[in-house]
């Protein structure tokens, strides 16, 4: 067997450049090699089956991180950097910008098949392979192009010169940008990037700023102090309203300014259509939902329990139970409460029920949902649970505990609703078996 060439030197600065060959990519956005000692090197913007030389950015014990920063050998799936200031030493949250769109999702399918695998169990990975497996999907619109302009929301920060940037990656320094090509094109023609832009009397360094377009609509830019149209005018609403098409009916929703909502101009729709496909709800059944945000899932689960059903939800965030109120007021057989999810609240919504839930709808933060969380939604009983997952480890250990809890998998998908990052979404259905 031909020895794999790896060679170590170092730069004139002292920097620690190596020359890798690459492997499989990793959770994270990163691929993993191994240098001339057998370390272990996660090294970002490049691809697997790449030769590269690469900068060390960090290392501790048998680890390393590292940037790809000259490519010897390019996979035929490299393409320009859409994103040219999310490379290497760049701004994070386009980790994936130098990779084609078919390969990104396959890149995304195989880091949720190797966390399934390691973190869920080779059971729980067989399990999802016997219904389809994993298949990353991208979203309406996005099978072919560039994948640019699908974020229906930006967060800046400004930095000590009044201009608006993000963070270079791991690092507290700001990288002012010059544009934001992974945005919708209402919030590019904002014209907030640059030296000097008609908005800068409104920043503060140090200030975060977001912009937001409903729907790839109408920009507004949010800042600490108030919330303004694309003239630079302070709105007088309250709230955005967002649209989504759930089975062929369309809700509109009202959501705070700096309230969160699916950062993918078409995301909620795939979400919620999702959601609704793995609940398989019928009439008049009782549903428990957790992390429920501003009424998302709620509303379209509100329509298909009807008046003689029940719905109780909770969520941490009073301004978002205050958002999720105000969009679920025709529904007289809803109640939104306020509250960290965790076993007590959990017992204590299902004794509102005043009966055992049918389902359990639960979209946790990135860091997921947990084992004691977990535990107690299997104490529930419910029929069916629906797991809605941003992160492929904190899923997969859910998906781990909620099968311990009695569950089986029954559905799994898998959404790229942030084309040019390591981020993916998936949904999966379960049903009690014991």
């Amino acid at each position: 067997m031909k020895k794999r060439r790896v060679h170590k030197t170092m730069s004139t600065n002292n920097e620690e450049i190596l020359e890798l060959s690459v492997g499989e990519p990793a959770h994270g956005g990163a691929c993993v090699a191994r240098d001339a000692e057998g370390r272990v090197v996660f090294v970002r913007h490049t691809l697997p089956g790449e030769r590269v030389r690469v900068r060390v950015t960090s290392a501790r014990s048998r680890l390393a991180w590292a940037d790809a920063i000259d490519v010897l050998e390019a996979s035929a799936q490299r393409q320009e950097s859409v994103w040219p200031q999310a490379g290497p030493g760049g701004v994070g949250g386009g980790e994936l910008a130098h990779v084609i769109p078919s390969a990104q999702r396959a890149w995304k399918q195989k880091v949720i098949e190797g966390q399934l695998r390691r973190l869920g169990g080779p059971e729980l990975f067989e399990a999802i392979e016997g219904i389809d497996g994993v298949r990353v999907q991208p979203a309406p619109g996005d099978g072919s192009g560039a994948l640019l302009h699908r974020r229906a929301r930006i967060e800046a920060v400004v930095d000590q010169y009044g201009r608006l940037g993000m963070h270079r990656y791991r690092a507290d320094d700001i990288v002012p940008l010059d544009s934001m090509p992974l945005a919708a094109e209402a919030i590019e023609e904002l014209g907030v990037w640059g030296e000097t832009t008609a908005w800068s009397d409104l920043f503060t360094p140090g200030d975060r700023v977001r912009m937001v377009a409903p729907g790839g609509q109408s920009a507004v830019l949010v800042t600490a102090r108030a919330a303004f149209n694309s003239l630079g005018e302070q709105l007088q609403t309250r709230k955005l309203q967002w649209t989504v098409n759930v089975w062929g009916s369309e809700y509109v929703y009202a959501v705070r300014p700096k309230g969160f909502w699916q950062t993918h101009i078409n995301g909620a729709t795939v979400l919620a259509n999702a959601v609704m496909r793995a609940a398989q709800l019928c009439e008049g059944e009782r549903v428990i939902e957790l992390y429920a945000g501003a009424g998302l899932f709620s509303v379209p689960i509100a329509e298909a329990i009807g008046p003689k059903g029940r719905l109780v939800t909770l969520e941490g965030d009073e301004g978002a139970v205050q958002d999720a109120g105000e969009n679920l007021e025709a529904y007289g057989w809803v109640d939104a409460y306020v509250g960290h999810v965790d076993p007590t609240h959990v017992s204590d919504l299902s004794d509102e029920l005043e009966d055992s839930a049918d389902l359990v709808l639960l979209d946790p933060p990135r860091s997921g949902a947990g084992r004691e969380v977990c535990a107690s939604i299997g104490r529930l009983g419910a029929q069916r649970i629906v797991l809605v997952s941003c992160d492929p480890a904190a899923g997969a250990r859910d998906l781990r505990d909620l099968v311990a809890a009695g569950y089986e998998v029954r559905s799994f998908e898998a959404w790229d609703l942030f084309p040019h990052t390591h981020h993916v979404e998936t949904v999966a259905g379960l049903l009690r078996v014991r």
